[in-house]
């Protein structure tokens, strides 16, 4: 099966590239919508983080940098049919079910989880989460080395 409309979720860290990289030679003539998302619901791992006006600007701003980055990225590439979004409120939720209705995405791509098994079983993952409830295709691809 051919994708045309693929959402590749990333998170602003180092294996963001990894992903596009990865993206970009398997699926080379289809549209990409990068995303990141941040996380506004104000949970954390082992609590919650207070969630004031400057907490979500330097959020945004991280998440605007990370976004403009994969951009160039890929460009640099050689893919020119790409976008790229933020979005405010639960990674979870946005990656899984808004983001793919909102843009008609058929595949979703994302990284595995680089969590402890500590932290997977207090969050969960957002991998797991999408996998179980996504309406379209979901590819988790590994971005690190076993």
């Amino acid at each position: 099966m051919a994708y045309n409309n693929i959402l590749v979720a990333i998170d602003g860290s180092e294996v963001s590239n990894t992903l596009i990289k990865k993206v970009v030679a398997f699926a080379p003539d289809s549209h990409i919508d990068i995303l990141t998302v941040v996380d506004t619901t104000g949970g954390g791992y082992f609590g919650s983080i207070a969630m004031n006006e400057d907490v979500v600007y330097q959020m945004e701003q991280t998440a605007e940098k990370a976004i403009n980055e994969s951009f160039d990225y890929a460009k640099s590439l050689g893919h020119n049919d790409v976008d790229i979004h933020v979005r405010f409120g639960s990674p979870k939720r946005v990656i899984a079910r808004d983001f793919p209705k909102d843009h008609h995405n058929d595949l979703i791509v994302i990284g595995e989880t680089g969590l402890s098994r500590l932290q997977r079983a207090m969050a969960g993952t957002v991998p797991s989460f999408v996998t179980q409830v996504s309406k379209v295709d979901v590819l988790i691809m590994r971005t690190f080395e076993k």
